[in-house]
């Protein structure tokens, strides 16, 4: 695989520019931007820098003309693994669409799973997004799940 090929691929993109690449240009709008929010204080404790959106995108868009929930792991950041504000911006989407209704949520995946440093507040939070996930489909509204990267 050439060079221009591999930074053209949906594998090779980062979580932003995986959003960019399939909504309707200029119509993502990002929930608690960068900065918005503050950094894990469990990353600091290990000396481990922290990242400005701790690892996960979330935001509302539109694909052709139709609203959308977009969440999107950073797989760059820590493995794309889930603490507890990461898991929290994500529970917070889920629960947010079943109040809006968006046609759907679609949920860039990719992660490897529980940050362990955190460990037990980590394993909450999956529990947490897979109830959230659970009470958006009971709600009516598909979540389109994309395996982004290797995690």
């Amino acid at each position: 695989m050439d060079n221009a090929t591999i930074q053209k691929s949906f594998y090779e993109k980062t979580a932003r520019n995986r959003i960019a690449s399939i909504v309707d240009k200029g119509s993502f709008q990002e929930i608690l931007k960068p900065g918005s929010i503050p950094v894990s204080p469990n990353l600091a404790s290990l000396d481990i820098v922290g990242s400005f959106d701790d690892g996960v995108i979330i935001g509302q868009a539109t694909i052709q003309d139709q609203p959308i929930y977009m969440i999107a792991q950073e797989g760059k950041f820590m493995g794309g693994a889930v603490g507890e504000i990461h898991g929290a911006k994500i529970v917070g989407t889920l629960l947010k669409a079943i109040e809006d209704k968006p046609k759907a949520v679609v949920f860039f995946v990719d992660s490897g799973g529980v940050r362990l440093h955190e460990a037990n507040a980590g394993l909450i939070t999956i529990s947490e997004i897979m109830r959230a996930m659970l009470k958006v489909r009971d709600a009516g509204i598909p979540i389109i799940t994309v395996i982004g990267g290797t995690n």
